[in-house]
């Protein structure tokens, strides 16, 4: 069995947090308007239990003919339809503001991923799936969402919901207010413990190997040619359903846990509800709460219970949330592959003049330089064919000439521009390749010609 362990990760929840929260200082008056809305909203459940009370006892104080009861229970009925009608006005400007800020995070977030898989290294991409790559992009802008509506919708009112309430029933009796809070930080804590430090760990290596199966498909299905050309389908199914199985396993194993998190919730709200209504019961035996009040309590329990139950299922998205995101935040942290200098200027190509000065490149932490002060000068309109055994460096030399490499020592020349101080997307679109595989997009012939 794993070792329990409280899984806060600080780089994870702090980086998707951070990360979060930056995109919400783009949008502050949008995000201010959801968050009022919400707390008013809030603060409407939080007061309707009190006034239920009062309906209660203009009811069980005199018959309907009774003027005082009846104005009693008109003003208690009016108060109650006013702040449901608050209540439901206030969360639909609520849910349209917060479509509004989600869509524009996630369309955010999407743009700025792609600007930074467009420009992460030649060696990262030919070390890393594509598939992998999107999974974790779609993955996250879906995660975003919920983590919005799980700190926007229900987090927040959540906990205002809890302060209020407690509160207010510590405001009429103290010691139902202290047992309605100690259950209350019980709950919290022991769900925030489960989820954190139980279900997390397993939902962070499901979600690995959701990854490696999003890896696994593209892989196989984006080279089908090879796989038919060497008879090969039954060798990539079978490689395909080991891959599948330790993702069932791992999954299986993160809903389980899910499952033993809920019940564990569930029988601690039993206890509290046990409490609670005991408590109210014994505060009317003692004359001190009457049946309006008694009335008020179990409606605030029950509507608490509900805010309560919700903020374990709240804890849980959170946590998957987090984890759903970790992978796209990271893309933040990757250093980006070649970058143009500060000030680089376009370059102007007039005769098309290519030299290598005294040039010094390895691969990686290779020791061995693939070249080595080697310098060479191809005039204009020369024709170079470049010979040698595979590895000697052929292709290396072409793209040493886009600036897909940086060298490590030394300089090439273009037209007499070095070519590490210009833009390198003015540099790539003057030179023209004719891929010895061809790679063609999922589009339209003339668009792959271009």
């Amino acid at each position: 069995m794993a070792r329990f362990k409280i899984d806060l990760r600080a780089g994870a929840f702090r980086s998707v947090l951070g990360f979060t929260f930056s995109h919400w200082r783009r949008q502050p008056w949008r995000l201010s308007l959801i968050m009022g809305a919400f707390l008013l909203s809030t603060l409407a459940d939080v007061l309707t239990p009190f006034y239920s009370g009062r309906l209660v006892d203009a009811v069980a104080s005199g018959a309907g003919t009774d003027e005082v009861a009846w104005n009693a229970a008109t003003t208690a009925f009016s108060i109650l339809m006013a702040l449901a009608l608050a209540g439901v006005v206030l969360r639909n400007i609520a849910f349209l503001w917060i479509v509004e800020l989600t869509l524009k995070m996630m369309s955010d977030i999407a743009a700025d991923a792609f600007h930074r898989v467009q420009r992460f290294s030649t060696d990262w991409h030919a070390n890393s799936f594509a598939g992998s790559t999107v999974r974790k992009i779609t993955r996250g802008m879906w995660a975003l969402d919920l983590l919005n509506d799980t700190i926007l919708i229900a987090l927040l009112p959540s906990v205002v919901m809890l302060v209020g309430s407690t509160l207010l029933l510590g405001w009429f009796w103290p010691l139902m207010g202290a047992v309605v809070a100690a259950g209350s930080v019980l709950f919290i804590a022991v769900t925030a413990m489960l989820s954190l430090g139980y279900v997390a760990p397993a939902a962070r290596l499901a979600n690995s190997w959701d990854t490696r199966l999003g890896g696994a498909l593209a892989d196989a299905v984006s080279c089908n040619a090879v796989v038919k050309g060497f008879g090969a389908e039954a060798r990539e199914e079978a490689r395909l359903a080991r891959v599948v199985a330790k993702w069932r396993l791992r999954t299986g194993r993160t809903w389980m846990r899910g499952t033993a998190n809920g019940t564990t919730q569930g029988a601690l709200l039993l206890v509290i509800r046990a409490a609670v209504i005991g408590l109210a019961l014994i505060l009317w035996a003692w004359g001190q709460a009457s049946a309006g009040d008694v009335a008020f309590v179990l409606t605030s329990f029950f509507v608490l219970q509900g805010y309560l139950r919700d903020i374990g299922t709240h804890i849980r998205n959170l946590q998957r949330s987090v984890n759903d995101m970790e992978e796209l935040v990271d893309f933040q942290s990757e250093p980006l592959g070649i970058q143009d200098r500060p000030g680089a200027r376009p370059i102007r190509i007039t005769d098309g003049r290519v030299a290598f000065d005294k040039v010094t490149f390895h691969y990686g932490n290779h020791l061995l330089p693939l070249y080595r002060d080697f310098s060479v000068d191809i005039a204009a309109g020369e024709r170079i064919g470049l010979v040698g055994h595979s590895g000697s460096g052929k292709t290396t030399f072409v793209k040493l000439i886009q600036r897909l490499y940086d060298v490590n020592a030394g300089r090439i020349l273009v037209d007499g521009q070095d070519i590490s101080q210009v833009e390198q997307a003015s540099l790539r679109s003057q030179i023209a390749i004719v891929q010895q595989e061809p790679i063609l997009f999922h589009r339209s012939l003339a668009e792959n010609i271009a």
